[in-house]
């Protein structure tokens, strides 16, 4: 079985790879201009992703890093045991999935998974790891370095999320804005288990 904190180095490494690694090799090729998406909200994830060669590395990646979430939050959540939690997490990891095999595909399907897919898998996703965060007593826990910096993590996340909200659910033609969003939410997704990661210990 694959040890806890090498599993959330692989969740935390193999989308990163895969995001970046689509958007240089998009570049390299002259699929798309070079700018940093982070601050011009020049291209989405998907459009990053569905780009010649960097399509096969997001899909390959993407697709085992969906299965290995899938199984983290089992680990994550066993002392506390909530499957209630568990599911939560676990289904946000099917819709990346989903999202991940309707990659560049045309139609309704596509549509959706890009439009509402992914959406969703933000929210469980986000809130699975809001709900870890915000459970752990830190008076009693022996990593305060880890608890605090993982609330730091999740309030900039939960202030980004709803400053979000308005721009993918109301606002029209604002492509560029929920672009940035997009990106910043991803990051600070992986940041947080990448922030597990380091301050992981098998004892704690």
């Amino acid at each position: 079985m694959l040890n806890l904190r090498y599993h959330l180095l692989l969740v935390s490494l193999l989308p990163f790879l895969a995001i970046h690694l689509s958007l240089i090799l998009s570049i390299q090729y002259n699929f798309l201009v070079i700018c940093n998406p982070y601050i011009d909200g020049c291209y989405s994830i998907s459009r990053v992703a569905r780009q010649p060669y960097s399509i096969i590395i997001f899909k390959s990646l993407m697709t085992v890093s969906s299965g290995l979430l899938f199984f983290l939050w089992q680990k994550i959540y066993n002392k506390e045991n909530n499957k209630t939690f568990i599911l939560i997490g676990r289904t946000g990891s099917l819709f990346l999935l989903l999202y991940v095999l309707a990659l560049g595909n045309d139609g309704f399907i596509y549509e959706f998974m890009r439009r509402i897919g992914v959406f969703i898998f933000y929210i469980l996703t986000l809130t699975s790891q809001w709900l870890f965060t915000f459970s752990q007593d830190i008076a009693v826990s022996k990593f305060l370095i880890n608890i605090q910096l993982l609330r730091l993590i999740s309030i900039i996340q939960l202030i980004i999320f709803f400053l979000s909200l308005p721009f993918f659910l109301i606002v029209k033609n604002d492509g560029f804005i929920e672009n940035i969003f997009e990106w910043w939410l991803t990051l600070l997704i992986i940041i947080w288990f990448f922030t597990n990661f380091i301050y992981y210990n098998k004892n704690d």
